[in-house]
C-alpha cells in the first residue's frame, strides 16, 4: 500500500513537472517570436495581438492525400485557411489548386521546389517565384498580382533576402507557431498549438510528411480551440489587421 501511494505521488509530481516545463517552453517560444519581429520588422511573423484573429496555414503541398482531407476538415469547422505551395507540386496536381480556391482559401508561395532560397541565385529564385505565382493564378482563376505572400522553405531568411523579395513585389511570411508534428505523437503537437495560440497567432502545419495525419491534427486543434473566440483569417487578412492596428508596418518595397 505504501509503495502504491509512493508511485502515485511520483506520477503526480512528474505530471506537474511536465506541465511546468511545457508552460515555460510556450512562454519562451512566444518571447522568441517577439524578438524576431523586432529584428525582422519587414517579415510577417504574427498578427494583431489585440484582435481575435488567427491564421492557420499549410506548407509543402498540394498533396493527393492531405489536401482533400484538409479541405474537408476546414469546411467542417467553417474555417478559411492559407495553403503555401510548391510550384512543381502545383504542376502535378492543378485540380487541388482549383478546389482550394473554390473553397475560398488563400494561396501562397513556398517556392517552386523545396530548397532553401539562400542557395538559389537571385535571378533563378525570382524566375521560379514568378513561375509559381503564374501557376497558382492560372489554376485558381485569380489575378497573379494578388498572390504575393511567400514563406521561404525551412524558414531560411536574411534581411537582404527579405528586402529582395519585397523589391520583387512579394511579402515575406514566417510564422509564430510550428510544431514538428511529423516527429511527435499527435497529442503533443496538438497540445503545443492549443497552449501557444493567442490572438494574432500564425500557425503552420505541413502536408506531405510522415507522422500523424495533418488533417487529424487540424481537426483536433480546431475542436479544442473552438470555445476561445478566435476568428480564422487568411495570411493577407492577418497582415492587413496588423497594419491597421499600428503594428509592424506593411512593406511594399
Amino acid at each position: 500500500m505504501r509503495l502504491k501511494r509512493s508511485l502515485s505521488h511520483l506520477a503526480f509530481m512528474m505530471k506537474a513537472l511536465l506541465q511546468l516545463v511545457e508552460a515555460y517552453t510556450i512562454t519562451s517560444l512566444n518571447d522568441a517570436v517577439r524578438e524576431l519581429e523586432r529584428q525582422f520588422p519587414e517579415v510577417l511573423w504574427s498578427g494583431n495581438r489585440h484582435s481575435n484573429q488567427v491564421a492557420l496555414t499549410f506548407d509543402d503541398g498540394p498533396h493527393e492525400r492531405d489536401t482533400p482531407a484538409l479541405l474537408a476538415v476546414l469546411a467542417k469547422h467553417g474555417v478559411t485557411g492559407t495553403f503555401s505551395w510548391l510550384g512543381e507540386r502545383v504542376e502535378q496536381m492543378p485540380e487541388l489548386v482549383s478546389a482550394a480556391a473554390a473553397a475560398g482559401h488563400q494561396l501562397m508561395l513556398h517556392g517552386y521546389r523545396h530548397r532553401s532560397f539562400l542557395v538559389e541565385q537571385p535571378e533563378t529564385l525570382h524566375a521560379m517565384l514568378d513561375r509559381t505565382r503564374e501557376l497558382l493564378a492560372r489554376h485558381s482563376g485569380r489575378d497573379p498580382l494578388t498572390i504575393t505572400s511567400v514563406r521561404p522553405p525551412f524558414g531560411h531568411l536574411t534581411r537582404a533576402l527579405a528586402r529582395r523579395l519585397l523589391a520583387w513585389g512579394y511579402q515575406p511570411v514566417i510564422c509564430s507557431i510550428m510544431p514538428v508534428h511529423w516527429l511527435l505523437p499527435a497529442e503533443l503537437s496538438v497540445r503545443q498549438v492549443v497552449r501557444q495560440t493567442e490572438s494574432g497567432s500564425l500557425i503552420v502545419l505541413h502536408e506531405t510528411l510522415g507522422g500523424p495525419p495533418v488533417a487529424h491534427l487540424t481537426d483536433q486543434i480546431l475542436t479544442r480551440l473552438a470555445g476561445r473566440g478566435f476568428s480564422y483569417v487568411t495570411v493577407d487578412a492577418l497582415r492587413a489587421g496588423r497594419a491597421t492596428a499600428g503594428g509592424a508596418p506593411s512593406y511594399t518595397r
